[in-house]
């Protein structure tokens, strides 16, 4: 899921960068469309013929060529200037039009999940799910977009002015509405079994955070066991649990799970993040006046080979920064756990049962876990036996981590060299 949300960022960014050539092949309208189209329909029909004919079924690969063909449809059929010059009465929405520009590329990925989804069962729920696991990552920015639309009304001065002033607010926006973003995922119901929703209360008071509800989330026929917490404002948080991790887990399992969800509270990772976004931010503007800009003026002909720079900066962070200290956090929520329910062996076997449901790998090459949120089942539940035996190494996860203190460090350290840079 998370590779798909990737996959289609970077597809944005590709478009994001785009700017028209100034000499080049003009095509007409009906030729953009048709080769549009094509192009788009091109691997997902490529994904048909290959689950026709083989046992192949990694989407990952068809990802990607629907990746290039959407390179190829904005930059070899310039599909963006056709959009723009049919749709110039809009010019004062620029930034919101951009979102509605990638939709040749949204329905190919969902193309592509249709034809690789062999069960015409749920085929229908499915294409559903992964619509709006498509449209999750894209509602920040649709939203970011609309206000940046907004402030273009103002002189400059003062949008800029007011851009500062709502940047934290922009950066946090995705984790406030969180809530309502995951409910938009899946419908949500109230938590009906009052014994376990009175045990998981308890644990919940005794952690001493703060929510709003405990929710399930109904999968149908997908049968998704997860659990999650949403929002970082405590009025508006939720504790979620979708209904296949009730019907297939023990209370004990259910209660040790939630307690994972509280760790992640406790030990603040939601505000992380969008600490995490900051670094982002300021980083990236290192990286664009460094390195970026440089490659782009002594490359000025190659402007695909600048904008997969940027991509792979990004994915870099977001994959391998990002996917580091995501899983060091899913450690301190393991370990918070255990330690909040003292029944280490009932969420040991949660993690086993979660493989089996979900066909998760227990373990995995560690090249391959680089590039993930979670570590392997196996690796996580090693650490909880080294929990339980106290090792010294493991212990320094109860308190905030000197990962955590190198990033917040590195806030205003970013800033001074960006000043200095700008001097």
């Amino acid at each position: 899921m998370a590779q798909t949300s990737i996959i289609l960022l970077a597809g944005l960014i590709f478009l994001i960068r785009y700017e028209p050539p100034e000499s080049g092949i003009i095509n007409s309208s009906i030729i953009t469309i048709i080769w549009t189209c094509v192009i788009t329909s091109f691997p997902i029909f490529l994904a048909y013929l290959t689950r026709k004919l083989t046992d192949f079924r990694s989407t990952i690969l068809f990802e990607i060529l629907c990746l290039m063909s959407y390179v190829c449809a904005v930059y070899l059929y310039r599909f963006p200037d056709y959009f723009y010059e049919h749709l110039n009465i809009l010019y004062f929405l620029q930034n919101s039009i951009e979102i509605v520009l990638i939709t040749p590329f949204f329905v190919g990925l969902l193309g592509i999940h249709a034809v690789m989804h062999d069960v015409s069962r749920t085929r229908k729920e499915y294409l559903n799910f992964r619509f709006r696991l498509l449209l999750l990552p894209l509602i920040p920015f649709i939203l970011i977009n609309i206000v940046l639309d907004i402030l273009s009304l103002f002189p400059t001065v003062v949008a800029g002015l007011l851009l500062i002033a709502l940047i934290i607010p922009l950066l946090a926006l995705p984790h406030i509405i969180a809530p309502l973003l995951m409910q938009f995922l899946w419908k949500t119901v109230p938590l009906r079994n009052m014994e376990l929703k009175q045990k998981l209360m308890d644990i919940t008071e005794q952690s001493g955070i703060k929510y709003r509800d405990i929710a399930v989330w109904e999968t149908g026929g997908l049968s998704i066991a997860n659990a999650a917490v949403a929002g970082i404002l405590p009025k508006n948080r939720r504790i979620f649990i979708t209904d296949a991790l009730l019907r297939n887990f023990t209370a004990e399992q259910v209660e040790t799970v939630v307690a994972h969800e509280i760790g992640h509270i406790r030990h603040k990772h939601l505000p992380i993040f969008c600490i995490i976004m900051v670094c982002y931010i300021l980083s990236y503007t290192l990286f664009i006046q460094l390195i970026a800009d440089p490659l782009e003026s002594i490359l000025p002909g190659y402007p695909l080979l600048i904008t997969a720079i940027h991509i792979l900066f990004f994915v870099f962070y977001f994959k391998v920064v990002l996917g580091f200290l995501s899983r060091r956090f899913e450690h301190q929520a393991d370990l918070y756990a255990i330690e909040l329910t003292k029944n280490p062996n009932a969420f040991k076997s949660a993690l086993l049962n979660l493989s089996l449901i979900s066909n998760l790998p227990t373990s995995m090459r560690y090249l391959i876990e680089l590039f993930n949120t979670h570590p392997s089942i196996e690796r996580r539940i090693q650490f909880l036996e080294n929990a339980e035996e106290m090792k010294p190494t493991i212990m320094r996860y109860r308190k905030c981590l000197l990962e955590v203190k190198v990033l917040i460090f590195s806030i205003p350290l970013l800033g001074f060299l960006i000043y200095l840079i700008n001097l």
